[in-house]
């Protein structure tokens, strides 16, 4: 972002100078505030093959290491993930550099990562769900076409934000996970399939022979 990104696609001579501050974004309660950074995510899971999970293991601890934070870090724009990274030497040499070029040490991306890393006790996570990537998707263009209305001098009333809402939501199948939500969470799936239906009935036989047992027991040790 801004007028000096190193990978800005907007040629010379249509480029419009202009400052670009970093700042949190709006708090609805100052005093406390929160922030999100969202980034890709590495899971290791358990499998039959433990050569597997061996090796997967080997790939994210070599992730973790410091060199490969930090090379991340500089091409991405992303902060390291330890404390360990974040406090290496190097790393603080490449945040004190801000602004020597507009390249590798490029003032914005190096604001923007010394302000997440103030702010890490503000941090906060949210559960995976499905349908994560539309919603971001569909705020997006919710944002893109209401800036293109105004832009074009369109009336951008009541009337216009509840169409736009309800086409986009239609776009990105959002009405369907509303819908759902009405319902207590989930659709009629229809009946259990008769296996499920038998292996709950046994199930059930199981825990009342069981208890059949236990009460059997109880009333021998009573009697002697």
């Amino acid at each position: 972002m801004g007028t000096d990104a190193p990978l800005s696609d907007i040629s010379e001579d249509k480029l419009v100078r202009f400052e670009t501050a970093v700042y949190p974004v709006p708090q609805y309660d100052p005093e406390n505030p929160q922030i999100i950074s969202q980034g890709p995510s590495v899971c290791i899971f358990n499998k039959e093959d433990s050569g597997e999970v061996l090796a997967s293991w080997l790939f994210a601890s070599y992730l973790l290491t410091n060199k490969v934070q930090l090379g991340y870090a500089e091409t991405e724009g992303y902060i390291p993930v330890t404390l360990k990274a974040q406090n290496d030497p190097d790393y603080l040499d490449y945040l004190s550099r801000a602004g020597e070029d507009n390249d590798l040490h490029y003032q914005v991306k190096l604001d923007a990562s010394r302000l997440l890393i103030d702010n890490v006790e503000h941090s906060f996570v949210t559960p995976v769900f499905n349908g994560s990537a539309s919603l971001r998707n569909a705020a997006g263009q919710l944002i893109e076409d209401a800036t293109k209305s105004v832009k074009r001098k369109k009336t951008v009333d009541d009337a216009y934000l509840e169409k736009l809402f309800s086409d986009t939501s239609s776009l990105y199948r959002l009405d369907q996970v509303s819908a759902l939500a009405s319902a207590g969470g989930g659709a009629d799936l229809g009946p259990l399939p008769a296996t499920a239906v038998w292996m709950l009935v046994i199930l059930g036989c199981t825990w009342v022979i069981i208890g059949v047992c236990f009460l059997s027991e109880k009333i021998k040790k009573k009697k002697h």
